[in-house]
C-alpha cells in the first residue's frame, strides 16, 4: 500500500491501475469515457453527441470561479463541442464570508457569460475538511457528429500544433497569488502575467477546428505542454517529434518560472490547445485563428516510430517523459 504525501494528480500509471481499470462501460449510449490522454466522455442519445467533462480547481486562491468555468469548457472544446451548461460544486472552509462566496460566483457567472453557457446547478457547503475554497465544475456540451476529431485517420506527417503560449494558467495564478515573492521580476511582467487570466479559454480554437481535418485536440492543463504532448501521443498510439524552440513562451512566464525554479514546459497552461491535424490544413487554420487574434504555431509532427521526443538544435533527441505532479505546486511551495 502506498501512502500519498505529494500534492497533484496521480501518475498516469497509477490512474490506470487504481481508477480506470476498475471502471467498466456497459451502456450503448456511451461512445467513449475518460482515459489516459482523454479528458471527456461522449454520449449518443440520437442526433447531436453529448460531451461531458469534470475538473476541480485546487491550486488557486484568486479567480476561482473563472478558472473553474474555463478548465471544463476547454475540455469539451477539444471535441469542438458547444458548452451548454455547467454544474458547480463549491466546498468552502470554516470562516468563509458571504462576500467571499459572492465574489467567487460573480467571477463564475462572468466567465460563463463570456462563453455563452448557463450555470444550471451544483452544490455548496461549508466544511472543516478543506483549508481553502475548492470548486468542481462539470460541463455539458453538444456537437454534431461530423465536427468531432477523428483519431482513426492519424498518420505520419500530420502536424502537431498549439495555440497561444506555454504555461498560461500557471503564470496567471503565480503572478496573482505570489505577487510579493515575485516583485523583483518587475511590475510590467507581473501585470502581463496577471492579465493571462483573461486568456484561459480555448473555446474559439475548438470552434474553428470543427471546419478542419483534426485527428485530436488536448487542452494543456496539469503537466503543462510536455504532459499534453505525452498524453496525446499515448491516446493516439503514435510517436511525435517536437521542436522545443518552436514552443511559444511569454517573457512573464520565463521570469516567473526562473524565479520559482520550475520547468515552464511542465507548468499548467489552460488557454493553450494542442492539436494534431492534417498537414495541409495547418496554414488555413493558422490564418483563421490569426483573424481572431489567436497565435497558432506548428511545433512538431507525427512519426511512425514509437517515441515521444524533442528534436534539439544540435540534432540530438531528448525524451519527453510521462507527466508527474504539475510544476505549479512546487512553485507555490517555494513562493508562498
Amino acid at each position: 500500500m502506498k501512502v500519498y504525501k505529494d500534492v497533484g494528480k496521480l501518475s498516469n500509471e497509477e490512474l490506470d491501475s487504481l481508477i480506470l481499470s476498475k471502471i467498466k462501460s456497459k451502456r450503448s449510449e456511451v461512445l467513449s469515457a475518460s482515459s489516459i490522454g482523454e479528458d471527456t466522455a461522449m454520449l449518443d442519445f440520437g442526433g447531436d453527441l453529448i460531451v461531458l467533462s469534470s475538473d476541480p480547481i485546487t491550486g488557486a486562491a484568486e479567480n476561482l470561479g473563472a478558472l473553474a468555468i474555463h478548465i471544463s469548457v476547454n475540455d469539451v472544446a477539444t471535441k469542438s463541442a458547444d458548452a451548454v451548461g455547467v454544474l458547480l460544486t463549491l466546498l468552502l472552509p470554516v470562516n468563509t464570508t458571504s462576500e467571499d462566496i459572492e465574489t467567487i460566483m460573480a467571477d463564475a457567472q462572468k466567465a460563463a457569460d463570456a462563453v455563452n453557457m448557463d450555470i444550471i446547478g451544483g452544490h455548496t457547503e461549508i466544511t472543516d475538511t478543506v483549508s481553502k475554497p475548492i470548486m468542481i465544475s462539470t460541463v455539458v456540451g453538444r456537437v454534431s457528429k461530423d465536427k468531432v476529431p477523428d483519431p482513426s485517420k492519424v498518420r505520419a506527417g500530420d502536424v502537431v500544433a498549439m495555440s497561444k503560449y506555454a504555461g498560461l494558467e500557471g503564470t496567471a495564478i503565480l503572478a496573482t497569488d505570489c505577487a510579493e515573492a515575485l516583485k523583483e521580476i518587475g511590475e510590467e511582467l507581473l501585470r502581463e502575467g496577471r492579465g493571462l487570466v483573461d486568456a484561459l479559454s480555448v473555446q474559439t480554437e475548438g470552434d474553428v477546428a470543427g471546419d478542419f481535418r483534426i485527428r485530436a485536440m488536448h487542452d494543456v492543463t496539469e503537466g503543462g505542454v510536455e504532459g499534453a504532448i505525452w498524453e496525446m501521443a499515448q491516446a493516439l498510439k503514435v510517436g511525435v517529434v517536437i521542436d522545443k524552440e518552436a514552443i511559444p513562451v511569454l517573457e512573464s512566464t520565463k521570469a516567473v518560472a526562473k524565479k520559482a525554479e520550475v520547468d515552464l514546459y511542465r507548468l499548467i497552461s489552460s488557454g493553450s490547445m494542442l492539436l494534431v491535424l492534417d498537414k495541409d490544413d495547418f496554414e488555413p487554420m493558422q490564418k483563421k485563428l490569426k483573424d481572431r487574434g489567436i497565435l497558432f504555431t506548428k511545433i512538431g509532427e507525427v512519426t511512425d516510430e514509437n517515441r515521444v521526443v524533442y528534436k534539439m538544435k544540435d540534432g540530438s533527441e531528448q525524451e519527453i517523459a510521462s507527466p508527474g505532479p504539475d510544476a505549479l505546486y512546487t512553485a507555490l511551495v517555494r513562493l508562498q
